[in-house]
């Protein structure tokens, strides 16, 4: 997490930590994954301390009060994830993330982590399902 106790944080990190997870507790309930484990990291700086690299979604700060948005890591950190939106200001980070979320409820199979079914069905697919269903998305593709 970064700012107010990182110098090098281009964005927010400890004090929007939990409006955003409670901006995404719903939208887990709503498409009946709440109960999965899925690391969400969230940092206000790109250095990656907090490690966003690596989990499942990865949120990193890139310019005050927006976010590159990064999915397909694992729960383990086993695995980077990759970029598939950048500069996507805060409030949107929710409108961003629910068709994914609602991809992997539809398409997942048991016991398949989040990060798990996006290197399965493909990152660059999930990026463009997600735009086609929402073209205002477009203009945050990385």
């Amino acid at each position: 997490m970064a700012l107010p106790t990182c110098g090098k944080a281009l964005a927010e990190g400890e004090r929007v930590g939990q409006p955003l997870i409670d901006k995404l507790e719903p939208l887990f309930k709503k498409y009946g994954v709440d109960g999965e484990r899925v690391a969400v990291r969230l940092t206000g700086c790109p250095n990656g301390c907090a490690r966003p690299f690596v989990g499942d979604i990865g949120i990193v700060g890139r310019l005050p009060e927006h976010y590159a948005l990064f999915i397909g890591g694992d729960y383990a950190c086993t695995r980077l994830n990759e970029k598939v939106f950048d500069r996507v200001p805060f409030e949107h980070l929710p409108t961003a993330l629910e068709p994914m979320l609602a991809l992997y409820a539809e398409g997942r199979k048991e016991g398949e982590g989040f990060g798990d079914f996006c290197a399965r069905y493909g990152i660059a697919n999930i990026r463009d399902k997600v735009i086609e269903q929402h073209g205002e998305i477009h203009k945050w593709a990385a």
